[in-house]
């Protein structure tokens, strides 16, 4: 797998989390899912694709 192709997978991944916290009643199950999104978002930073220093930054930006 190239990489482009893996950044693409992981980005892809990271969006398919947001979606599923969208409205979560549960608040243990959103931590979860906050921790995942922060792990995948992390193995961007490692991968040098152009992410912000914290995952909740891009929350703030995807919702305007």
């Amino acid at each position: 797998m190239r990489m482009e192709e893996r950044i693409a997978k992981i980005e892809a991944a990271r969006a398919l989390i947001r979606a599923a916290m969208v409205d979560c009643d549960a608040p243990q199950i959103e931590m979860m899912l906050r921790n995942a999104d922060m792990e995948l978002h992390w193995a961007l930073w490692n991968l040098g694709a152009p992410v912000e220093l914290r995952p909740e930054i891009e929350y703030a930006q995807t919702q305007r």
